[in-house]
């Protein structure tokens, strides 16, 4: 139970459940909806999306200069992110409304920049930090798998929905989405605040002296980043341009999302160590990546298609399971004296590493649409990231297994 001095959890849960919706619509990491409105009614290329994806690095400087603010600002933060992202909906729901191809389509790729760049500086400065400060382990492993399962749930019924409507049944989409962040926004305002984080307890620690980070945090961000690049990064364009031209886009992004719903409700709270966890869905993960191959260079069978769906589905659970794994365990190791960087850097590494492998994927969609590689570009990338994700996956768990749950 929560602790008097502790809000619970329920006022943490419309973010919880609304944040992917937001994402998704945002083209934050990767976000389907985006994807689905960037290539069928903005008519955006793979390289210019892959691009625009990419050029959330330019946000390093301002997060890791972020990553100094107060923990009591984490709420406010939050809600000034959410107001931030209902305008961007809102945006969207203007080009999307008008029909607008071409040049100022641009604009919507200059959308999800500023989205990602939000995202980093004011959300993943400021959630996590306080989600560590406000409740126990329990409410947040719940916070963080059984909530938004329910989360994920709802995206994919909306996913299905959003491809199914015309241009202006998804400009009204888009327009809700931005309502949906003002009220979470309004809805945080009965969180407190966060205290200051107080100073470190260690025997060598000094007054004004920053704290480092330990191993085992460094050791989860090196996961995050091999586990992102093997995540199927861009694979609704790549189905789109290059394997699978014919397929439901809506159908193939719900599928994948909710088979990240059934991973989340599957997910049990515990208190005993995690990596054991980590290491079969990383193992899942490779698994599946090498299977995308065999389904051949076109997807026109019944077999075929199966095999596609299958390989999302299980990537989607995999990388789900793999990522609550370790963003619990982060929680368990991170220092309350340096809890805003910890969570901070671990954004800066997971989400650099996705923007990353987003970039590189719309350059080798484009390059696989030649038919003139032995090997496709865009699937080596895939299979060697999820190898990349096992082998890091396995060499932090033992700085895990070693460090105790009150290191930094």
């Amino acid at each position: 139970m929560a602790s008097a001095t502790r809000p619970g959890i329920a006022r943490f849960i419309p973010v919880t459940v609304f944040m992917p919706l937001l994402g998704a619509s945002l083209g934050i990491d990767g976000g389907p909806i985006f994807q689905i409105l960037a290539v069928e009614d903005l008519g955006l290329s793979p390289a210019a999306i892959g691009i625009a994806f990419g050029l959330g690095v330019v946000s390093l400087p301002i997060q890791l200069f972020a990553s100094r603010m107060p923990l009591h600002r984490a709420r406010r933060n939050t809600q000034l992110f959410l107001m931030f992202a209902a305008a961007q909906a809102w945006g969207l729901a203007v080009l999307v409304g008008l029909g607008i191809t071409g040049g100022f389509a641009s604009m919507a790729l200059a959308i999800t920049v500023t989205a990602e760049i939000a995202l980093s500086v004011l959300f993943a400065t400021a959630w996590q930090p306080l989600l560590s400060q406000s409740v126990d382990t329990t409410q947040r492993q719940r916070l963080n798998a059984t909530w938004p399962a329910v989360a994920r749930g709802l995206l994919a019924a909306l996913l299905v929905l959003f491809a199914a409507l015309g241009g202006s049944g998804r400009a009204v989409f888009l327009g809700l989405v931005g309502v949906i962040a003002v009220v979470c926004a309004v809805g945080l305002q009965r969180v407190p605040d966060a205290p200051a984080a107080p100073q470190a307890k260690t025997a060598d620690a000094k007054p004004g002296v920053r704290v480092p980070l330990s191993k085992t945090t460094r050791s989860i961000m090196i996961v995050f980043a091999a586990a992102n690049i093997g995540a199927l990064p861009l694979w609704l364009v790549y189905l789109d341009t290059v394997l699978w031209p014919e397929a439901n886009l809506g159908l193939v992004a719900a599928v994948q999302t909710a088979a990240s719903m059934i991973a989340l409700l599957a997910w049990r709270p515990t208190e005993g160590d995690l990596t054991g966890r980590a290491l079969v869905a990383a193992i899942i993960l490779l698994g599946a990546a090498v299977s995308i191959p065999l389904v051949g260079d076109s997807v026109d069978t019944w077999g075929s298609q199966t095999g596609v769906f299958a390989a999302t589905a299980v990537i989607g659970s995999a990388g789900t399971t793999l990522k609550v794994a370790m963003l619990e365990t982060a929680h368990r190791t991170v220092n309350a004296a340096n809890t805003v960087r910890a969570f901070t850097m671990l954004d800066v590494v997971a989400s650099t590493s996705l923007q990353a492998g987003l970039l590189a994927s719309g350059l080798l969609i484009a390059a696989s649409t030649t038919n003139t590689w032995p090997i496709d570009p865009y699937l080596c990338f895939v299979i060697g990231g999820s190898v990349a994700a096992v082998v890091a996956v396995r060499l932090a768990t033992t700085p895990f297994s070693r460090t105790e749950s009150t290191g930094a």
